[in-house]
């Protein structure tokens, strides 16, 4: 059965239109899992543990802490300090420790417990944070003419925290605009929102019908998360070569089987 579309439709006449952290394997440690998924309700407590594993060929020493992150609109992430973002969880996080060594070829499990507080509001939407392993080991290195310099060899990881209060959440996305950015170079934009309270995991897609001939091309999906509240830009190109004529472009956003796809259209024509 195929999905609902919602659909809103826009004109525009051209003329001359011109043709997802998984740790690096060189970084040599090692973090499993690299998300952590908790489903808690208020005042209830959980655990989960990550495992660290020193590949190196030297003694590392590791700090452990939690910071705020959102992605923007192009899908980056954006790091903040811990406990400030009406969407964290960091402040319900403990560790089991936040310093240890490791030798080469050793591993070190560490506990994560998070307490969940009693806020009602809380009990009906997503939280997260981001948990980070960090290097922190120096170095002297004495160069040929006898100048020492220390240097501080950083390797970090970090490890996504989610936490979904158990039941159904709202689920719900909007596709804001589809606009014509650069026409020299055939880029054309949708804007979407996660108006929902869970994160959601969406592909968007393009469909170009030729309205003389009936011929459909479709541009590949984009693949991306979206956090609640969360605005994103989806940029796409046109293909080089489409002949003279009047198209309909469809802009489509598909965020799962429980919601209705969500779309958008422009009428081009091609002189």
């Amino acid at each position: 059965m195929k999905k609902p579309l919602a659909l809103a439709l826009f004109s525009i006449g051209l003329t001359h239109l011109v043709c997802a952290q998984q740790p690096e394997k060189q970084a040599g440690i090692a973090v499993r899992p690299v998300t952590l998924e908790y489903s808690l309700k208020s005042l209830q407590t959980g655990t989960q543990k990550v495992s660290i594993t020193n590949a190196l060929n030297e003694k590392k020493q590791f700090v452990v802490y939690v910071s705020d992150w959102r992605r923007d609109t192009t899908g980056a992430h954006v790091y903040t300090e811990p406990g400030k973002d009406p969407r964290s969880c960091a402040a319900w996080i403990q560790l089991s420790k936040n310093f240890f060594e490791l030798n080469p070829g050793e591993t070190e499990e560490l506990i994560i417990t998070m307490n969940h507080p009693a806020d009602s509001t809380r009990d009906k939407q997503m939280s997260w944070c981001m948990l980070f392993i960090e290097t922190i080991q120096e170095k002297m290195i004495t160069d040929t003419i006898g100048v020492t310099t220390t240097i501080t060899n950083k390797f970090r990881v970090g490890v996504h925290v989610y936490q979904n209060p158990p039941g159904e959440l709202k689920k719900e996305i909007k596709l804001l605009s589809f606009s014509q950015l650069d026409t020299a170079h055939r880029s054309y934009r949708i804007t979407c929102q996660n108006e929902g309270e869970t994160q959601l995991q969406c592909a968007s897609y393009l469909e170009i019908v030729s309205i003389e001939s009936g011929k459909k091309i479709k541009i590949e999906p984009k693949e991306f998360p979206l956090f609640p509240e969360q605005i994103r830009y989806i940029d796409f190109e046109m293909p080089t070569q489409l002949p003279v004529g009047k198209y309909m472009i469809t802009a489509i956003i598909d965020a799962g089987l429980d919601l209705a796809l969500e779309a958008a259209q422009l009428q081009i024509e091609i002189h």
